[in-house]
């Protein structure tokens, strides 16, 4: 394990002692204590993997702190499509906010406490893979792909009844107007792809905020589970979104290929 990487597993491993010992001094079992303390580190370790990432530094360097305001309104110019879904991020980043901030718990305020800065920070990274779908629609902007196409085609009918240069030329256009339509297909597929991972990604920070609520309702209520809290749920969404913010991070990366696919074998 190299520097950086163990640097972002110590604090997670410490506060994963800490969660233990707490649930230890308020009279849990070893066997509840443990996967609690567990739940917390991994909570810590998943937090730190995406503010790594969105600023850019390593685990040794300096940490943006979380905003107190919550995170930025959707950016003035994006798609009113992609628009909605921040908004809808941002409001499931404030909802598990108001229940951090209600628990009475210190335990339970310390998971919600570190869910609360993993979904802030995700959806931060979300405002900027975003950014690639505002792209693609101002480069395809008014470019219709099978307007290109019927002109590829067009094309290639002419070359066919002419001769010497002016086929050649013909053919060259033909060519160039098949590669622009691949390329412009190819952006519209990538589009498609970026929102759909988008949604997705979103929908389970909803529902990480839904889990948190969940949790601070069963020790509102008194509930005896919620002593011995199970964390499974909202790891799951948490790591969900991690896999969400990995595939938009591959999506984004493929714009930098979509040049025109090989000539096809005639």
């Amino acid at each position: 394990m190299n520097g950086p990487r163990l640097l972002a597993v110590a604090p997670a491993a410490l506060l994963a002692a800490a969660g233990a010992s707490a649930a230890l001094l308020a009279g849990a079992s070893a066997a509840v204590a443990l996967p609690v303390g567990a739940g917390i580190g991994l909570l810590v370790w998943a937090a730190q993997t995406v503010t790594d990432r969105l600023t850019g530094g390593s685990a040794a360097g300096p940490r943006r702190p979380p905003d107190p305001a919550g995170p930025a309104p959707a950016r003035a110019g994006l798609p009113p499509d992609v628009g909605r879904w921040l908004e809808r991020a941002s409001a499931a980043a404030d909802r598990l906010d108001r229940h951090q901030r209600d628990s009475t718990d210190s335990t339970l305020t310390e998971v919600l406490a570190t869910a609360v800065t993993f979904v802030r920070a995700a959806a931060d990274e979300l405002r900027a893979r975003a950014e690639a779908v505002r792209i693609i629609d101002a480069a395809t902007a008014g470019t219709d792909p099978e307007a290109v196409r019927g002109d590829q085609r067009r094309l290639e009918q002419e070359a066919r009844s002419r001769q010497g240069a002016l086929r050649e030329a013909k053919e060259a256009s033909a060519r160039a107007a098949g590669e622009r339509a691949a390329s412009l297909e190819r952006l519209a597929e990538l589009r498609e792809i970026l929102m759909a991972t988008l949604e997705s990604t979103v929908l389970r920070l909803e529902a990480a905020a839904e889990r948190g609520s969940l949790l601070l309702s069963l020790h509102a209520a008194g509930d005896v589970a919620a002593s011995e809290p199970d964390l499974t749920l909202l790891e799951q969404e948490l790591e969900a979104v991690q896999a969400g913010l990995d595939k938009l991070d591959d999506v984004s990366r493929s714009l930098h290929y979509t040049g025109p696919a090989p000539p096809e074998e005639r």
